[in-house]
């Protein structure tokens, strides 16, 4: 799930000390203009999925996604991403605005050049379908910082796999959404690719215990929640639901929604999921399910319409 910031957790957060709420707050004044166009046609994107990962010249790519120093299940395994080689670079961190004024975060990947994909419900608002005010990414953030201040993309239009008026209850195996910046930061920061496996294949050899979960947890890390991106490596997916959603063992929590789950496939970093929601213990809150969306309803529902066309 995205992670919401009220105005009393915004109260709290301020009587502590933590300048969070003013980075957020003073970003999304700064660099809001229009609020996003949603779009009804997926062409206007020119997305090609059979282009693979893309790698900058000039940029690195490395395995650990820590490199400096440094909805949980069972125990906590995540790694604070600190490195900015690719893929890591490519995933960031989507500030969002309500229609109704509240902010919140989400996680996002780039898959074009100027195209970052996340979940449906991180672009608007499940229950009444309204769209977001405002949207910007914030590629390869660690600790609150960018590589460049200017490398901001302000989210213009959305493409969404759902809005949520057939059930607005998770997990909603169209919980996705394509986001097109005012700018091209996949030239800067790569571009990861999308990989239809199939599930089963996803639970067994070469994929099981291996793969990645990437997001930007409002838990993690602990002195400063949500301003770096954790990882999960080595986690799995475990099963398939009948209502074609994906069910991983990954640990999230609130803020990795839209975050990528990652393989290696013909040598390459690749999506084979998305991050979309977690299944809580009503009487203890503990984690007990995540899930995630298929690549192949991504893929199969932007190729249906664009042959429609």
């Amino acid at each position: 799930m995205k992670i919401s910031f009220g105005k009393a957790i915004w109260i709290a957060l301020a009587a502590s000390g933590s300048a969070i709420i003013y980075s957020y707050s003073a970003l999304m004044a700064q660099t809001a203009t229009s609020p996003p166009v949603r779009l009804e046609d997926v062409a206007a994107l020119g997305l090609d999925f059979d282009g693979g990962s893309q790698i900058p010249a000039g940029l690195g790519q490395s395995d650990y996604p820590a490199e400096r120093d440094r909805g949980v299940i069972s125990h906590d395994d995540r790694v604070l991403i600190t490195s900015q080689s690719f893929p890591w670079t490519a995933i960031g961190r989507l500030n969002g605005l309500t229609a109704e004024g509240e902010l919140y975060i989400c996680t996002g990947t780039l898959i074009a050049d100027d195209v970052v994909l996340t979940n449906a419900h991180c672009v608007l608002d499940p229950a009444t379908g309204e769209l977001s005010q405002a949207l910007v990414f914030l590629p390869n953030l660690i600790a609150g910082q960018l590589a460049s201040d200017g490398d901001i993309g302000r989210v213009e239009a959305v493409f969404v796999g759902t809005d949520f008026s057939d059930r607005n209850t998770p997990p909603h195996p169209d919980d996705w959404a394509l986001l097109q910046l005012d700018r091209p930061l996949g030239q800067i920061y790569g571009v990861v690719g999308l990989s239809i496996v199939d599930s089963e294949d996803l639970m067994a050899d070469p994929f099981e215990q291996q793969l990645v979960m990437v997001g930007y947890s409002a838990d993690f890390p602990q002195e400063a929640p949500g301003e770096s991106a954790s990882a999960h490596v080595g986690c799995s997916i475990v099963a398939e639901t009948e209502n074609d959603v994906i069910v991983h063992e990954c640990d999230t929590y609130g803020g990795s929604s839209g975050g990528p789950i990652l393989a290696m496939v013909d040598g390459e970093p690749r999506i084979v999921a998305l991050n979309t929601s977690e299944g809580l213990d009503r009487a203890t809150g503990e984690g007990i399910a995540n899930y995630a969306v298929k690549i192949e309803r991504i893929t199969t529902a932007i190729e249906a319409e664009l042959a429609a066309e």
